[in-house]
């Protein structure tokens, strides 16, 4: 059985809200991670988020809010995780 990477975030009401990381990347010289809820059954929606390193030396999970980057971000990871997902278009 394959092992989960399960990561926890706390929402704006301070709940603990779990995603799985299913793939990590490079673009651009930038690094993104794609997540899912785990318990997401139909898999359908995938989080894409770009990973930025704080003056602490931690890194920091941060919302793409250009749509452009967005784009980008989603055919990279649609093509990466193409054997994986049937992805809509």
């Amino acid at each position: 059985m394959e092992e989960k990477n399960i990561l926890t975030f706390q929402d704006e009401e301070g709940n603990d809200v779990q995603f799985e990381l299913v793939d990590s990347f490079e673009l651009n010289g930038q690094d993104y991670a794609a997540l899912l809820p785990p318990d997401d059954e139909d898999e359908s929606e995938v989080l894409l988020m770009r990973i930025e390193s704080e003056s602490s030396g931690e890194d920091i999970l941060v919302y793409i809010e250009d749509d452009n980057e967005l784009d980008e971000v989603f055919q990279t990871f649609k093509d990466r995780m193409k054997d994986e997902f049937d992805f809509l278009d």
